[in-house]
């Protein structure tokens, strides 16, 4: 109904403008000899759309332009003295007393009134006739009032006009201020310039509600992908190897390879920037919400209204509202993983070069003819890689900025790797798990603390130290301890050796304390 109405309006005006035979801008500005960027503000200001210096005006916003921008200037105000002059002919000393207070109020509107109200009072008990009072007449009052609400009311037409232009702003205010990309966008942001009216109510409605939203979706998300292409581009390059299809080994069985597949897409759903998985989804909506809408321009309104189900297909569908909070999440996931990439490009590199390094170290046992054992034992330490690689992609475990030199990523990982290359020795698990439990010292937050004292299979109040590790920590603590003690015994034997050589210099003082 909104464009229907839009378009009869345009009718409506060229109709109007055809049959008035409607003067151009650039006409009007030559008739009254005015600047044409004038005329286009002025009637832009007045709510009226006007493209360009060749846009014709109608009847009614060429007498708004004659009635307001282009009347004469008002004439100046004349003199008021004479009505009051003409009549104080029988009382000498009044007449100048109301010249001069008519006189000088002039300047100041508001006291001009308020003045001539306080003399109708003062004259009503001494003036013997209606004369007295018939000279205060006020036109001169009435003219300064008109032209005070004038100017209010011209001020606050403009106000008015400027806040439409705000809220509404042009073409170019919104490409200066028009609202971006960015992980922290939030709906009004996504729904800025598009004009959705209940999109519950009706089919028609809801799939062209959901055009016009995957539109603008696709809009902000490509003009973030302009913005930071040489970024984007660095990102792919960093996860060229998980982007590329994963190709089955034979030596492998049809478990590990699906097990193997599986772990590098999810590693490229975390650590690439997903923009084309993002357009794949709005293309896919749009074009489904494009044939829906052409279900309903095409279709027979009495079908419709018989069987409405069968042909639009619109059994219970998700709600509005949840559909525009997916979209907006799955936009503002871009610029998310951007972020991401860019504080924790190392450990990102890292993690892409280990999971590649350790697939192929599982191929070369296999080649080698390894026993079972240690192929499981293999394949239990790659999901434990998996797991802290995956764990470190929700932002966990790369926490420690200032400390730049301490990251538990970082540390974790290499001792898994030292864990995997020996893995034939027995003492292996034990000081692996001996030096992870030495890295849970350094984290203070309960979900790493947690995940690691599981990732390594840590158990309570218990010592994972060797006897030999234990003896030789007692050691070092009682070494530690006997030094100290000296170290003491020595600081006191200094001082009874200073006392007793301040003594001998000065053994008059001892006699006086003696």
């Amino acid at each position: 109904m909104n464009n229907f109405g839009a378009e009869n309006k345009k009718i409506f005006f060229w109709e109007s403008d055809f049959f008035m035979a409607a003067k151009r801008i650039y006409q009007i500005a030559k008739e009254f000899e005015c600047d044409e960027k004038k005329i286009i503000e002025f009637l832009t200001g007045q709510g009226i759309k006007v493209a360009n210096r060749l846009s014709a005006v109608s009847e009614d916003s060429y007498n708004l332009l004659k009635e307001k921008l282009f009347a004469p200037p008002p004439p100046p105000p004349e003199p008021k003295p004479e009505p009051v002059v003409e009549k104080p002919a029988q009382e000498t000393a009044q007449p100048v007393e109301t010249k001069t207070e008519t006189a000088n109020p002039q300047p100041a509107q508001g006291q001009a009134g308020k003045k001539k109200k306080k003399k109708k009072k003062s004259f009503q008990p001494a003036a013997q006739g209606e004369d007295d009072e018939s000279q205060e007449e006020a036109p001169v009052n009435f003219e300064l009032l008109n032209e005070a609400s004038q100017a209010v009311t011209g001020s606050n037409i403009v106000a008015g006009n400027d806040f439409i232009r705000r809220f509404y702003p042009t073409k170019k205010q919104k490409k200066e201020n028009g609202y971006h990309l960015s992980r922290s966008m939030e709906m009004w942001g996504l729904l800025q310039d598009i004009i959705i009216e209940d999109p519950d109510l009706s089919p028609i409605s809801y799939w062209q509600a959901i055009n016009k939203l995957t539109t603008k979706a696709y809009k902000l998300l490509q003009e973030y992908g302009l913005k930071n292409r040489e970024l984007m581009a660095e990102i792919r390059e960093a996860v060229k190897s998980l982007a590329a299809k994963y190709e089955p080994q034979e030596i492998f069985t049809d478990e590990e390879n699906q097990k193997f597949e599986a772990q590098q897409k999810f590693m490229l759903d975390a650590f690439g920037h997903g923009m084309g998985k993002v357009n794949d989804n709005l293309y896919e909506l749009k074009m489904y919400a494009e044939q829906q809408k052409r279900l309903c321009e095409h279709m027979s309104f009495v079908d419709y209204l018989k069987n409405p189900d069968a042909k639009l297909e619109r059994q219970v569908p998700m709600p509005f509202h949840v559909i525009a909070d997916t979209i907006l999440y799955s936009i503002r996931s871009v610029p998310c993983h951007v972020v991401f990439y860019l504080e924790n490009k190392p450990q990102i590199i890292r993690a892409v070069e280990n999971f590649h390094a350790w697939i192929d170290g599982y191929k070369k046992l296999k080649e080698q003819g390894a026993d079972a054992a240690k192929l499981e034992k293999y394949l239990d330490l790659q999901d434990r890689l998996f797991r802290l690689i995956e764990f470190m992609s929700y932002d966990n475990l790369v926490y420690l900025r200032k400390k730049k030199d301490i990251i538990p990523f970082d540390i974790v990982l290499g001792l898994l790797n030292e864990y995997r290359d020996n893995m034939d020795d027995p003492d292996a698990e034990r000081n692996f798990k001996y030096k992870v439990r030495g890295v849970t010292n350094l984290i203070y937050k309960p979900k790493e603390y947690i995940f690691l004292y599981h990732f390594a299979g840590l158990e309570p109040n218990k010592e994972y130290r060797t006897p030999e590790m234990i003896a030789e920590a007692e050691a070092k603590k009682a070494a530690a301890k006997a030094a100290e003690e000296a170290a003491k015994a020595a600081e006191e034997a200094a001082k009874n050796a200073a006392v007793a050589a301040e003594t001998q210099e000065n053994p008059a003082a001892e006699n006086d304390e003696a």
